[in-house]
């Protein structure tokens, strides 16, 4: 005996199918492995994302208010440290108008020494640095906020942190 079921029935059953197999894909990066340029006056922190940036680049413009959002609420252990390659902290302040965002932990780098040491060549570019080590490069824009970057930034450090000292901690 064949048992028949209406077609709005299966078509119900494929669309929560496939609305349960729905995920945002995992943001794109690059491996990164070694010891790390000194961030000199960084937080103490078990791991930093650096990002370059500069007020008069759109990229870098687009993605800020994803960046300050990840930044006032990060991952645990996990510092934002922002480089910005304007001439002045006056067109940075122009930009944000008024002082940067105190969780930015925006810095000039005025002469792009700390860029070079990262191997950074085009803006935005993000560096996750763990204990230490360069774990991973970000390069262009991104949706730091988004649940899936969340994820794969949590799951970097975490998995760098169990590396370095063979424990979470």
């Amino acid at each position: 005996m064949r048992i028949h079921r209406p077609p709005c029935v299966l078509a119900l059953f494929l669309l929560a199918m496939t609305w349960a197999c729905r995920s945002e894909p995992p943001p794109s990066y690059i491996r990164l492995a070694g010891p790390a340029p000194v961030v000199a006056g960084a937080p103490d922190s078990r791991a930093l994302l650096v990002v370059f940036w500069a007020s008069w680049c759109p990229p870098c413009r687009e993605e800020t208010p994803q960046l300050l959002a990840l930044a006032k609420s990060p991952p645990e252990g996990l510092r934002v440290v922002v480089f910005s390659h304007d001439a002045n902290l006056k067109a940075v302040e122009s930009f944000f108008e008024g002082p940067s965002p105190p969780e930015l932990l925006l810095r000039l780098d005025e002469d792009e020494n700390v860029a070079r040491a990262f191997g950074v060549e085009q803006l935005p570019a993000s560096i996750l640095v763990v204990k230490g080590q360069l774990v991973a490069r970000f390069p262009g824009p991104r949706d730091w906020d988004s649940s899936a970057m969340r994820r794969l930034l949590e799951r970097l450090t975490r998995e760098r942190a169990i590396r370095a000292t063979g424990s979470t901690d």
